[in-house]
This record gives C-alpha cells, sequence and structure tokens, in this order.
C-alpha cells in the first residue's frame, strides 16, 4: 500500500493531518515520513471493522510494537466481557514519538498542563489520540491508554469517575504477576497485618473524590486498580451493581458515586472486597 492509499485509511478523519500541521511537533519526520501501520487489509479502507480501530502514526516502527497488536487487537473482546456491558469501539490515531525526550518536548508546547509521564490519552477537535513515547514501557502504555480510548468511546466523559477508568486501564495494561507485583506489594504495606477494617486510602469514598489525575498518587492507582478487579468478580453480589452502574452512566442517568449504591444494595460491600484483598488475582 503506497503512501496516499495509506492516507485513505482514515477516512471518516478529514481535516486531522491539518490539525496535526497547525502544532509544533517535535520532528518533521513524524509529519513527512509517518509509518502507518494498521489492522485493515487493503480492501477494508473505506470503513472501519470493530476490531480494527487502531492507527499508528511513527518515524520508526517501535521494535516490540508487533508483540502487543494481538492483545490491542482483542482489548474490546476482552473489556467488554470484563463488563458484561457491550462497548463501543471508535478509531483512535496512535502517535509514538522515537523517545521520551521528544514525548516530553511536545508535551511542553502543545499539552503544557498534563502529567509528565510516558503516555497519555487524548481528545483533539473530538478526535481520540493516544500519545506514547517508545521505550520499555510502550507494551503497557498502549493498552492503559487503549481502554481509555474504549471508555470515552462508550461511557463519554461527563458522568465516568476517573478511580473507574484509571482502574480499568492498570487492570488490563499487565498479565497477573506484573499486577500483584505493581498494586498488590503496596495495598500488602498500608494494609500490614490489618485484616478487619479497610485502610482509609483504599476506601472506595476516598478514591471517589480524586477528581483528576494530577492528585491521584500511586496508592490511588492500586485502590482502583484492587476495586475494580473486585467489581469484576461476577461471584460477589456488588458486580451486578457495578453493572447497572455503567449502564446508567453510558444512558445518561444520574449516576452519582457507586459507593452509595453499593451501600444501599449491599452494605457489607466494604468486607467483601477486603476478603477480596487477599485472595489470588483473577484471570484476564
Amino acid at each position: 500500500m503506497n503512501s496516499e492509499q495509506k492516507q485513505l485509511g482514515v477516512s471518516g478523519f478529514k481535516g486531522f493531518r491539518v490539525s496535526i500541521a497547525r502544532r509544533v511537533w517535535c520532528s518533521r519526520t513524524l509529519l513527512a515520513a509517518v509509518g502507518y501501520t494498521c489492522f485493515m487489509s487493503e480492501s477494508q479502507t473505506q470503513g472501519f471493522i470493530e476490531k480494527d480501530w487502531l492507527y499508528f502514526h511513527y518515524g520508526h516502527e517501535p521494535k516490540s510494537l508487533s508483540d502487543v497488536l494481538s492483545r490491542l487487537r482483542t482489548l474490546p473482546d476482552r473489556l467488554s466481557d470484563f463488563c458484561r456491558y457491550k462497548l463501543t469501539v471508535s478509531p483512535v490515531h496512535v502517535i509514538i514519538f522515537p523517545d521520551r525526550e521528544a514525548y516530553l518536548r511536545h508535551l511542553e508546547k502543545t499539552l503544557p498542563k498534563a502529567p509528565r509521564r510516558t503516555s497519555l490519552f487524548v481528545v483533539r477537535g473530538g478526535k481520540p489520540t493516544i500519545l506514547a513515547a517508545d521505550g520499555p514501557s510502550l507494551q503497557r502504555d498502549l493498552l492503559h491508554e487503549a481502554v481509555h480510548a474504549i471508555n470515552f468511546a462508550t461511557f463519554g466523559s461527563g458522568q465516568f469517575p476517573l478511580w473507574l477508568d484509571e482502574g480499568m486501564a492498570e487492570w488490563f495494561e499487565a498479565d497477573e504477576s506484573e499486577q500483584a507485583k505493581t498494586h498488590g506489594d503496596l495495598i500488602n504495606t498500608i494494609m500490614g497485618d490489618q485484616r478487619t477494617a479497610l485502610a482509609v486510602p483504599l476506601k472506595l469514598t476516598s478514591i471517589e473524590r480524586i477528581k483528576t489525575s494530577t492528585k491521584a498518587d500511586a496508592l490511588s492507582y492500586a485502590a482502583s486498580w484492587a476495586w475494580c478487579r473486585f467489581l469484576g468478580d461476577r461471584s460477589t453480589p456488588c458486580h451486578r451493581i457495578w453493572v447497572r452502574y455503567l449502564a446508567d452512566i453510558q444512558s445518561g442517568t444520574p449516576a452519582g458515586n457507586l459507593s452509595h449504591r453499593l451501600a444501599l444494595a449491599v452494605p457489607n460491600y466494604e468486607v467483601l472486597f477486603l476478603r477480596s484483598l487477599s485472595l489470588k488475582t483473577m484471570s484476564k
């Protein structure tokens, strides 16, 4: 497929390149010699199918990209199965910078107030975009930000709580052993030998108060991850409350805080969550 044909693969995104050109980028190479990788065959370039939703832009293909493509392709189905809810999948552009320095220079010029992490999900002119730096964490970053993209397409940004968005992204960005190391160890440190009452930073009511990612620390991410793991467990009575909560958000019904619903329907929900902290992480 030549360069012109590759641009046709983004039908429905007219004006996207124009909006890019109006920004100062880290390198002209990213625009002039962009590598365009997608899951679609040439016969599918006039439209999108549900699983073929990510469009990659880069100067040189990252070495680790090919290893994560299959997990990105199946992510919508796996996430939908986890939520027991039909999710919306919309085309998303993924711009991969050659290194962290180039990525940070771009943020400094275009998104000076954005968190200085290694990746971001942003919406520019109504167009969902993932920005990421090539490096050791690229695979995790792409999976993490792709979850944000699916959540945005499904639930919008109005009512969907930050803790839930980040918790789901953390849950699907890595395998069980990595998650246990990243978040489980931190939670165990906070809890210590205390198993009769939930530590305040781990309470759902605590993480519900966090409204911006700049206010979230490592423990907030760990708590959000743990709650999503717990709520996704179909054996707990809290699961159906959570599924209904998601449906209300998607439909635009005022959803409020999930903790309020759980307290009414399952008064001992914190006890059940506390027990889940010592259980083996569920398979994804």
